[in-house]
Order: C-alpha cells, then structure tokens, then sequence
C-alpha cells in the first residue's frame, strides 16, 4: 500500500460498506421470515373430520376416491350413513359398494343391484388426518421459530466479525512503514 493516501485508503472501503448493507438486508428479510415461521400453527394432535352429503362422481366398479382422501395423513375413512343416489334419493343398500378405509368407493360386482352404477352419490363419512404425518414438520418448524430468538446473539457475533475483519485490513499495513 505504498504510495496511497488516506484519501485512497478509504476509497478501498467502499466494497465493504456495500457488502455490509447487502449483509444487513438479508438479515432482516431472514428475520421477517423467521418471525413467519414462528406464528404458524402447528398440529400436533390427530383430527376427525366429518364430511355430510359429498357428491362423488359417476361412481363404477373402478371405484373413486371422496374429495379429501389425499389430505395430509388422511386415514380411517367410514362411512357415517348409507349413500344416496344424488338426482333422485333414493338410499342405495350397503350390499351394492364398499367403502375402503383409503377413501376409495367400489360398486361391488356381485351386489345385484346395477341401476346405480356411473350415478353420481352423496356420501357422509368420516376419517382422521394428522398426527404422525406432521411430527417431523412440526419439528422443523418449531426448531426455526426458536432460532429467531438467537438473533441478538448472531448479529453481535456478526458485527464484532466485520468490526474486528476492518480492523485488520486498515492496520495491517501501517506497522511496515
């Protein structure tokens, strides 16, 4: 650094003040993130959900699944009543489907009874959703929102980094002159 003046020495910090700004934006939008995280509610408990009068679609002997089979850790599914046929209501037998605890409705091939086969039919059932699906989810998303409470910790451990780095490089070459 021979040759240079004050006046050249601080123009050298300039990438500097820039690399510490940018470091302070992304530590705030990181910190509004984290405080995001930490208001979201987390599930920790199975829920039974109760479904009334579903309308599912031309069901066949393929079978089709009720709306919410694909929910997060949708398991147990029951029909809580008989289905109906849904354009006129009438109550179709037990005999003529079954119902899997997946979520999955069959017309059965031996039930006798075809006139509602590829109708569409209101169902109410039951199942459950939750619980083991969401622990590790849970976990991560309690382990982020506690981290939000070591941020005074970081950016003081930050700020005597940069503090301590500029130090460093505006002094390192003043004790060779």
């Amino acid at each position: 650094m021979k040759g240079l003046s004050k006046k050249g020495q601080v123009g050298l910090l300039a990438p500097t003040i820039i690399s510490l700004v940018l470091a302070a934006v992304i530590l705030i939008l990181g910190l509004v993130m984290l405080q995001e995280v930490r208001d979201t509610e987390v599930m920790t408990n199975a829920v039974s959900v109760s479904i009334v009068n579903e309308t599912i679609s031309s069901v066949n002997e393929v079978g089709d699944y009720v709306a919410h089979y694909s929910d997060p850790a949708a398991a147990d599914f029951a029909l809580s009543e008989l289905c109906t046929n849904a354009s006129d209501g009438v109550v179709i037998q037990a005999a003529n489907y079954t119902f899997s605890t997946a979520g999955l409705l069959t017309i059965t091939a031996d039930g006798g009874d075809t006139t509602f086969n590829n109708t569409d039919w209101k169902c109410s059932y039951g199942y459950n959703m939750g619980d083991q699906a969401f622990i590790s989810t849970n976990a991560t998303l309690v382990g982020l929102g506690t981290f939000g409470d070591f941020w005074e910790i970081i950016v003081l451990a930050i700020i005597i980094t940069i503090v301590i780095g500029l130090l460093l490089a505006t002094f390192a070459g003043t004790g060779k002159r």
